[in-house]
């Protein structure tokens, strides 16, 4: 019986909160079905590695003793992952590293000049949203973090949007290095 509600409850999707949702997917170890090639894809442009929950996944030797499609190399992002605790603070992390993949397929000619520091990233984003949820509000910032994981991801101040400011100001931190110099002239 116990059994039968968890089940329904974990398909019965309309009534669930954001936190609820980001709750169970980060228990279940859920991501997108290109997450993997995604975080390759990052690594790719991040000479100085991942950093997540006290983890360090280097980019090198990394990338050349891997492939992209190698179950080693999911085997290891899952490792890096399982550091964290909290199931909903996973699933964010899974967001934000969906964010700066889109960011960085966008812009080619931007790198990571440090370590992506993804723990500094989603940080970043809570004080962003704490300091308007205070302004709206008139209170005072607090250190629970549920209140930023039960925004939903993509509205007008949902969570996509916080970290997105954060990943930015990030890049926008290091240098942009142009990898295609033809990108830059005009026939």
């Amino acid at each position: 019986m116990i059994l039968q509600v968890l089940v329904q409850n974990i398909y019965d999707t309309d009534c669930r909160t954001p936190l609820q949702q980001r709750q169970i997917d980060g228990a279940l170890n859920r991501t997108p079905k290109d997450f993997y090639d995604r975080v390759w894809e990052i690594l790719e442009k991040t000479p100085n590695g991942i950093k997540l929950a006290g983890y360090h996944l280097p980019q090198q030797p990394t990338l050349s003793d891997m492939t992209m499609y190698e179950l080693n190399f999911s085997l290891l992002v899952e490792q890096m992952l399982s550091k964290i605790a909290d199931p909903a603070y996973r699933q964010i992390i899974v967001e934000a590293f969906m964010v700066v993949s889109t960011m960085l397929k966008r812009n080619p000619e931007v790198t990571f000049d440090q370590a992506a520091n993804m723990d500094k990233i989603i940080h970043d984003s809570f004080e962003d949203f704490q300091r308007d949820v205070s302004r709206e509000n008139g209170s005072e910032k607090q250190d629970d973090m549920r209140i930023f994981f039960n925004t939903p991801p993509n509205v007008k101040h949902g969570t996509t949007s916080y970290i997105t400011k954060a990943v930015l100001r990030t890049l926008l931190e290091g240098e942009i290095r142009f990898v295609n110099e033809e990108m830059c002239h005009i026939t």
